[in-house]
């Protein structure tokens, strides 16, 4: 019986692909940058579990600053009420009558876009990770348009209105 060395059965075979393609996203650069809010909501975190938290409960987002950029994760526990105020500040969310701030709908802040400051850092296994360093306050335009209704598109009085199938325009 003639039996061939194992290590030369898989010298001619060309390498497998991975059953999933493999996506390169970027980092988010450093510094200050527009992000968008493409996931929030208030659950338990284990690693914020405190004295004054005993249960962990933390708002928790994901940021996004386009399709080709990695997200951004950040966890504020309930509890820390300046780091709070400020990523309500970045939100352009009001303190209530009271003076306290309260996030009943944490859905609804999806799509708003904030201004942080971006640092990096390397995670234990060596890859560069972005973090947020600073939430910087919502500018006064921008909160003009979280409460004013869009406008209507604009249209040019001189347009070519389509007249059909045709390219013809008369």
């Amino acid at each position: 019986m003639l039996v061939e060395p194992f290590d030369d059965l898989f010298d001619d075979q060309p390498p497998k692909r991975p059953a999933t393609a493999a996506r390169d996203f970027e980092v988010v650069p450093e510094g200050r940058t527009d992000l968008e809010v493409v996931a929030a909501k208030i659950g338990q975190v284990p690693w914020r579990v405190s004295d004054a938290n005993p249960s962990g409960t933390s708002l928790q987002l994901r940021l996004s600053a386009g399709r080709r950029s990695q997200f951004v994760f950040f966890d504020v526990a309930l509890d820390r009420l300046p780091l709070l105020r400020a990523v309500a500040a970045a939100l352009g969310l009001e303190p209530g009558a009271d003076g306290n701030l309260t996030i009943d709908r944490p859905d609804e802040l999806v799509g708003r876009r904030v201004r942080v400051e971006i640092g990096h850092f390397q995670n234990r296994d060596g890859q560069t990770k972005a973090a947020v360093r600073r939430w910087l306050p919502m500018r006064d335009k921008a909160k003009a348009k979280l409460s004013a209704p869009p406008a209507p598109p604009k249209r040019s009085r001189n347009a070519v209105r389509p007249a059909g199938d045709d390219e013809i325009p008369f």
